[in-house]
């Protein structure tokens, strides 16, 4: 976790580009909350346009209307500073590497509590507390 799923119109991104976003994507991730880089995950989905994608959360159908979509999931428990920086970064670096106007780029982040997630065979911690988790981790305990 965090989990961004893109969607984006089938032979519409190179690869270099998509590895562009992935690293772009970490970036924002991380440089806006204190989770480690390891814990971001970004996938890449060709779409036929539907306009729609089941929730990561159980909360349903996500219903989108731009040829370009990015799902998000995330840990719950940041403030809307954050959470608003996080998801205005991802589009902002998205839009400059895909070379997409804003208004074809929409953005859905959702977000469940850390004791729902595993990372490595273990739940993760609140925003927060990542580094007690890693040190914790990285003696075997």
């Amino acid at each position: 976790m965090p989990f961004y799923r893109c969607l984006i119109p089938k032979g519409s991104l190179s690869y270099d580009q998509r590895e562009r976003v992935a690293v772009a994507f970490t970036d924002v991730h991380c440089g806006n909350s204190t989770a480690p880089r390891s814990f971001v995950q970004v996938a890449f989905l060709n779409t036929d346009g539907s306009g729609e994608v089941r929730d990561s959360h159980g909360q349903g159908v996500m219903r989108y209307s731009t040829p370009f979509f990015i799902a998000g999931g995330n840990r719950a428990g940041r403030g809307e500073a954050v959470k608003g920086r996080i998801h205005d970064g991802l589009i902002e670096r998205f839009c400059e590497i895909a070379e997409v106007p804003r208004d074809q780029v929409s953005c859905q982040i959702s977000e469940a509590p850390a004791s729902w997630t595993m990372e490595a065979g273990r739940i993760l911690p609140e925003p927060g507390e990542e580094a007690e988790w890693v040190g914790h981790g990285a003696s075997g305990g």
